[in-house]
């Protein structure tokens, strides 16, 4: 059975396992590796059942916690050629741990019986993509975050999934009205900075006509936004549906002590 376990997911951290006890895959690695291992132990998996990283791009708070990792564990690294050659070049990968370059918008890596698809999105760093994962027993869970608008080529790797993991970082008025400088303020909410709550919710409402019947929302900026704005932005749009009826709605929390989603 498929699971779920966004095991953290803020502005300060992100890592998310796809599997079961037996073994799965980890989307980045952001916290140390201290506090990975154990939300792992609080959720019943060992790291040895970690076996693969695949990482998103390479800002801090999705491969804080990769160097001290692989050196611990020797956990096989998957990511785009870019981000392979950052990782590998400041050492944030153990010598001991094979580093695969996956080619984002191209062919899936068939990896211990998942098939996974990094498709680009648009945020500011040098190289940004998302996951569309299949898993062994034929489900589809998609991983979105970092990303200022919805392209078409991400709208099209989420469609059809059963889950999507999608983020919603920011509440408008709140960062208008917050204290983040105006540089800063402005490049969260570019084309190439992060989504708001009131984007989220239009793409979850395409998703869902496209079948998607479980929706996580992540990376919640802890300055910016709050589970229950972002939780209700996104019911308010899908007026025409409802919520624990219609779709499985939840929000990932900062720091998973023990929840997961089965499929």
């Amino acid at each position: 059975m498929a699971r779920i376990y966004p095991l953290f997911s803020s502005s300060r951290g992100n890592a998310t396992f796809i599997g079961n006890e037996k073994g799965g895959i980890l989307i980045d690695s952001g916290v140390s590796c201290k506090m990975l291992t154990q939300a792992l132990f609080d959720n019943g998996l060992s790291p040895e059942a970690v076996l693969g990283i695949f990482i998103t791009h390479e800002h801090s708070d999705h491969i804080k916690g990769l160097k001290v990792f692989t050196k611990n564990y020797n956990t096989p690294v998957f990511a785009g050629d870019k981000n392979m050659d950052y990782l590998l070049s400041a050492g944030h990968i153990s010598p001991q741990s094979k580093a695969e370059v996956i080619n984002v918008d191209g062919k899936s890596v068939e990896y211990c019986g998942y098939e996974i698809h990094a498709f680009s999105t648009p945020h500011d760093t040098r190289q940004s993509n998302g996951y569309r994962i299949i898993t062994p027993d034929l489900k589809t869970i998609s991983i979105c975050t970092d990303l200022g608008t919805v392209t078409e080529n991400v709208h099209q790797n989420l469609c059809g999934s059963d889950l999507v993991l999608f983020e919603a970082n920011y509440d408008k008025l709140m960062l208008q009205n917050g204290r983040y400088p105006y540089m800063l303020k402005k490049r969260i909410a570019s084309n190439h900075g992060h989504l708001s709550n009131k984007d989220s919710a239009a793409e979850v409402e395409k998703l869902l006509n496209t079948g998607t019947t479980r929706v996580i929302l992540g990376h919640l900026s802890q300055e910016n936004n709050t589970p229950v704005k972002a939780r209700e932005t996104i019911i308010n749009q899908l007026s025409g549906y409802k919520c624990g009826v219609d779709y499985i709605l939840k929000v990932a929390p900062v720091f998973n002590e023990g929840e997961v989603i089965a499929l």
